[in-house]
């Protein structure tokens, strides 16, 4: 019911996997993209699942998002956040395949729009209503949609000891997957999708708005970088775009798989 209310087209059950980690592969793709905060974290965190095999049948494929969906309890296991990861790795690796596979530009363009949308999910909890207040999606995605690096600065990791460990920790327990998750609509282009519950969401509109006010200051001399940066904050309106999780239309999809929950005799605790 609640995709159905969102106009979202979607395949129940669609397909089983064999999952089996390509623990060489992936830290071979971490190596490649040198990241230095991360790289040589992979053998450590990853390794232990190399050879393991699981059995795993998505409750839901999103096609028009690309978007492996699984429905749980109140919180994911263990066990089910690496069924995820390792779904995520092996959907990314197909998506490598067919851009390198790609014959024309368009299939190029088309593959590489998909890689970049892919996402594996695991909603839990309750049914938010009137809308999440603290994220209820956990999973392997959304950043390309999510927040926005308009106003990025480099910033180099200066983590105390304890917070280093503690973020250590976050990330062994996750394997890179992310919280505070949710549906959202762009209050520009009405996209729907999956972001980061407090963050702008769909930084395309936010970035080409933020984008507009800094190329109108640039007009005004005198005006040093530093300054259109702070003015172009103050002018953007980012908790606009933050309060996607809170459309009218998704309330409505809420309200619709709420509905459907309680003819089927459950209660709305």
């Amino acid at each position: 019911m609640f995709f159905d209310a969102l106009g979202i087209n979607w395949w129940y059950e669609p397909e089983g996997f064999a999952l089996r980690f390509d623990y060489e592969n992936f830290a071979a793709e971490w190596d490649m993209a040198e990241d230095e905060l991360l790289e040589w974290r992979v053998p450590q965190t990853f390794e232990h699942l190399d050879g393991k095999e699981y059995w795993y049948l998505p409750d839901f494929y999103l096609p028009e998002l690309n978007f492996w969906v699984e429905i749980k309890g109140p919180n994911p296991t263990r066990e089910e956040i690496e069924r995820a990861f390792i779904l995520s790795s092996m959907a990314s690796d197909a998506g490598r395949t067919k851009m390198r596979e790609a014959e024309t530009e368009a299939e190029r363009s088309s593959a590489f729009e998909d890689f970049l949308q892919q996402g594996v999910f695991i909603i839990y909890g309750d049914i938010p209503w009137p809308f999440p207040r603290e994220g209820n999606i956990f999973g392997f995605g959304a950043r390309h949609h999510s927040g926005s690096d308009f106003f990025d600065e480099p910033i180099p990791y200066s983590y105390g000891a304890e917070e280093f460990e503690r973020k250590e920790n976050e990330f062994r327990g996750l394997l890179m997957g992310q919280r505070k998750l949710c549906w959202q609509e762009c209050p520009l282009c009405s996209k729907v999708g999956v972001g980061v519950l407090g963050e702008p969401y769909c930084r395309s509109c936010h970035d080409r708005v933020a984008g507009h006010i800094w190329t109108h200051l640039t007009e005004y001399r005198g005006v040093s970088d530093a300054g259109r940066t702070e003015a172009t904050k103050g002018l953007l309106n980012s908790g606009f775009f933050a309060s996607g999780h809170k459309s009218p239309k998704l309330r409505e999809a809420y309200s619709a798989a709420r509905s459907a929950r309680f003819e089927h005799g459950q209660s709305p605790e």
